[in-house]
């Protein structure tokens, strides 16, 4: 018997929300009287969106926390573009569906319309993918080709911009949200082969939930599978992956099948091509045999080399090598913080002293959320505040669209990238950390009067811009997250406090300094090494009788890290 409520996980752009829409569609099609229910999960290829994805690595960059929130029982199932999954699922999960294929062919965005044959080498091309960069290169050396992250949006959003006159994408993703119109050409999969699995949504399951299982097999399409299973076996057979020129298409006619892949260089210099076809009950050995046939002619080496370029990662600088410390804040997936010290010798311990989780949808906030075309400006302070409020607003209307209307203000870079990930650009960002400096900022440039302001904060948001901005403006303020205390601490880092076997304890929040004197021994705190994140935290700090070694300039973990090698230079 079907569960009566089935909850599906996905990332939280527009483009998976649509894919995960497209699932519950279906599936509610064969299950009526069975509630489908979306969640929205965070992946570390969603939260660092300022690196280059071949330096961050693909493997489950965009799937683990997905999978980890599939194995805890989170989720009942998880949907993918598949192109994103890695050929070998963990122990524990499996493809349980494929819907009907989309287009596979990758797509030209120029600003002015033309195709590629009319480009030259003096327009700044982007793409996120090493295999568009090899191929476009073979088309002309001297094109200009630029890295470019983000969703469609936002990546669009770039180009009008300046940053680049030219991009290309996935058209399925372009199609599939309506924005054909941005499409100046579609490539023929023969000059431009396509990703393995381009196009085609996935659905993952456990491997030991049969009545999922049979649940998904009602909207398999049986060819669509088929042929990317093919494509995802050639990629497996070269161990290859996102982040490494390496494409394939299938054509399917009756009971024949034909597949067509390449290896290559990043700068397309190398470029091994070929095809296979036969019998379509062959299709998976076809694939294997060609990749394994391209491997041999030469595309070892060019593998080889590839993956060297890519991890070669040169660690000159070890300024804080050896050193030990101790971050009090979550850490989430993608969390820069560790990588940065890590790449400079540090080692980073997490003793978290907070948690964050959703609020209950109340009725205050579901009456503001329902009706956010009443409002001139939605304001943000935080990534949280970002994230938990598009979870609000799927929980209390069942998409992320906001009114054209309202406009949105944050404060910070990385809040700014956390509203991009839903599809929106911020139309106000204030770098400053305070509320008083964003509030000073924002006033000088527009004078806020009259204007019906909706704050998102969290439960500990002081009530400053509230106030201020409730003078002269019809301000609302939501609680969207809820910042407590963490149920248990690692007494070992306790004990490695006590015993002086570390360097550095940064608190990240006034919440995560009080929260640590309240498990810490009161007559050790003064001589703790301390380090704090920003203005606020040290005035937490400080109003507690103590003083830290450094106050970071920039609240973020590009600024903890300054701070840190500063700190030791002295």
């Amino acid at each position: 018997m079907i569960n009566n409520t089935i909850r599906i996980g996905t990332r939280g752009s527009k483009l998976a929300l649509y894919q995960a829409y497209r699932v519950q569609e279906e599936l509610q099609q064969h299950y009526p009287e069975t509630r489908f229910i979306i969640e929205i999960i965070k992946t570390k290829g969603d939260k660092i969106l300022d690196v280059a994805l071949s330096k961050i690595g693909d493997k489950g960059l965009f799937t683990k926390e997905m999978e980890d929130a599939l194995f805890n029982g989170d989720i009942d199932m998880a949907v993918h573009s598949l192109k994103d999954l890695p050929t070998r699922f963990p122990d524990g999960a499996k493809l349980g569906a494929v819907l009907e294929r989309g287009d596979i062919r990758d797509a030209l965005i120029s600003l002015d319309g033309r195709k590629i044959k009319e480009l030259t080498a003096d327009d700044v091309i982007a793409t996120s993918s090493l295999r568009r960069k090899a191929q476009l290169l073979r088309i002309n050396k001297d094109f200009k080709i630029i890295e470019i992250r983000g969703n469609v949006n936002t990546r669009i959003r770039k180009m009008q911009e300046g940053y680049c006159n030219v991009m290309v994408m996935a058209g399925a993703g372009l199609q599939r949200l309506e924005m054909e119109e941005y499409i100046s050409e579609l490539f023929d999969p023969e000059l431009m082969i396509p990703a393995c699995s381009q196009g085609a949504i996935a659905v993952e399951i456990r491997d030991n939930d049969p009545l999922t299982a049979d649940l998904v097999s009602k909207i398999n399409h049986l060819e669509s599978f088929i042929a990317t299973e093919a494509e995802r076996t050639f990629l497996g057979t070269l161990e290859g992956g996102c982040q490494i020129p390496v494409g394939s298409y299938t054509k399917i006619e009756g009971d024949r099948f034909k597949i067509t892949g390449f290896i290559s260089s990043i700068d397309g210099s190398q470029f091994i091509k070929d095809s296979a076809e036969g019998e379509i009950s062959q299709a998976v050995y076809l694939s294997a045999k060609l990749a394994k046939s391209l491997y041999n002619r030469g595309g070892d080496e060019i593998l080889k080399n590839i993956r060297t370029e890519i991890l070669s990662n040169p660690q000159s600088d070890l300024s804080l090598k050896g050193k030990v410390i101790i971050s009090t804040r979550p850490m989430e997936p993608g969390d820069t913080l560790p990588e940065l010290l890590k790449s400079l010798g540090a080692s980073l311990i997490s003793f978290p002293m907070i948690e964050i989780i959703p609020s209950k949808v109340d009725g205050h906030m579901t009456e503001h959320v329902s009706n956010l075309e009443f409002f001139d400006w939605i304001f943000f302070t935080s990534k949280n505040g970002v994230s938990n409020f598009f979870r609000q607003l799927i929980d209390i209307k069942g998409n992320t669209e906001l009114p054209e209307n309202v406009k949105l203000a944050v404060i910070g870079h990385k809040t700014g990238l956390e509203l991009e990930y839903y599809g929106y650009a911020p139309d106000f960002t204030s770098e400053e950390n305070t509320a008083e400096e964003f509030l000073q900022k924002f006033s000088r440039r527009y004078n806020p009067e009259n204007l019906k302001i909706l704050l998102s904060l969290g439960n500990l948001a002081d009530d400053y811009l509230f106030n201020h901005l409730s003078v002269h403006n019809n301000t609302h303020r939501i609680n969207v997250y809820q910042t407590v205390k963490p149920d248990q601490t690692d007494p070992g880092i306790l004990e490695q406090l006590r015993s002086d076997q570390y360097d550095l304890i940064v608190f990240t929040s006034p919440s995560t300094f009080h929260n640590f004197c309240s498990i810490y021994d009161p007559e050790l705190i003064g001589k703790l090494k301390m380090g704090s994140i920003g203005a606020v935290t040290t005035r937490a700090i400080n109003d507690a009788g103590f003083e830290p070694l450094f106050t970071a300039r920039k609240s973020n973990a590009e600024g903890i890290r300054d701070a840190i090698i500063e700190y030791y230079q002295l």
